[in-house]
C-alpha cells in the first residue's frame, strides 16, 4: 500500500475525505499491538509524528462525494495517473458512486455492468491496480456469501482478477478469497478489530465465522 511507497488514489464516495484521514492517520500512527490509550500525550504525540509523515506519503485524494458522473471520475483518474503516476486506485464504492446516476432506458444493474466494463478497461489501458469495492445483496443472517452475492450482476466478478468477501456474522469477522487469477490461492483467513488503532488484523478462531457483508474486487490490467 502507500506506506510501501505505491503511489495511491483514493475515491471516497460515501465516507468523506476529511473523515477517512483521520481513519488513516490513526491505522498509521499505531501499530496493531501498539498499547497507547486514546485521548492520552502518547497517542497525541504518535498522531503527531504520524501527520508530519503523513504529508510526504504518496497519496492522492479525489473530490467527488456521493452520486458522481462516471465520465468526471474516469478524468480525475486518467489525470492522476498521467500526472502523479499512481499505481492503486481505490473505488468506494460502485453504488454510492453511481446512485441517481441511470439514465435514460438503462437501469441501475445495465448501468452498473456499465460502469465496471469501464474500470476494467481504464485498469488495462494504463497498466494500474483497480480495487473496487461492492456492497452485496442482503441475506438472511447467518448465511455465507458467495460471488452471486454480489450486488447487480455476474459482470463485477467475471471481470475481476481477484475477490476478496469480508464476511461477518456480527462478532466473527473473516476475509474470504473467492476468485485468484494471480495464483489461484483462494480460503479464508480470520481477523479482527483494534480500536486502539481503527484496524483489522489477522487472528482470531481458525475455523473463520458463521458469516455476512462487504465485497472488494481487483480489476487489473
Amino acid at each position: 500500500g502507500y506506506s510501501q511507497g505505491n503511489r495511491m488514489l483514493w475515491g471516497s464516495f460515501e465516507v468523506s475525505n476529511i473523515r477517512l484521514m483521520s481513519k488513516l492517520l490513526t491505522q498509521c500512527g499505531l501499530g496493531a499491538g501498539h498499547q497507547v490509550t486514546p485521548g492520552s500525550k502518547a497517542y497525541q504525540a504518535a498522531l503527531n509524528q504520524t501527520a508530519d509523515r503523513f504529508q510526504d506519503l504518496p497519496m492522492f485524494f479525489m473530490t467527488f462525494h456521493g452520486s458522481s458522473d462516471l465520465d468526471q471520475v474516469l478524468d480525475a483518474m486518467d489525470f492522476a495517473v498521467y500526472v502523479h503516476d499512481v499505481q492503486h486506485i481505490i473505488i468506494d464504492n460502485l453504488q454510492f458512486m453511481l446512485s441517481r446516476n441511470y439514465r435514460g432506458s438503462m437501469d441501475r444493474f445495465e448501468q452498473q455492468d456499465l460502469a465496471v466494463e469501464r474500470l476494467r478497461r481504464f485498469a488495462t489501458d494504463r497498466n494500474v491496480h483497480v480495487s473496487l469495492v461492492v456492497h452485496p445483496r442482503k441475506e438472511e443472517e447467518g448465511i455465507r456469501l458467495h460471488l452471486a452475492s454480489v450486488f447487480g450482476s455476474a459482470k463485477a466478478t467475471q471481470e475481476a482478477d481477484l475477490v476478496v468477501i469480508l464476511q461477518s456474522d456480527g462478532e466473527k469477522k473473516c476475509i474470504d478469497v473467492k476468485k485468484n487469477r494471480f495464483s489461484g490461492d483462494l480460503g479464508l483467513v480470520p481477523i479482527q478489530f483494534s480500536t486502539l488503532n481503527a484496524s483489522y488484523f489477522e487472528g482470531g478462531d481458525k475455523r473463520g465465522p458463521r458469516f455476512q457483508p462487504s465485497t472488494f474486487g481487483s480489476l487489473r490490467k
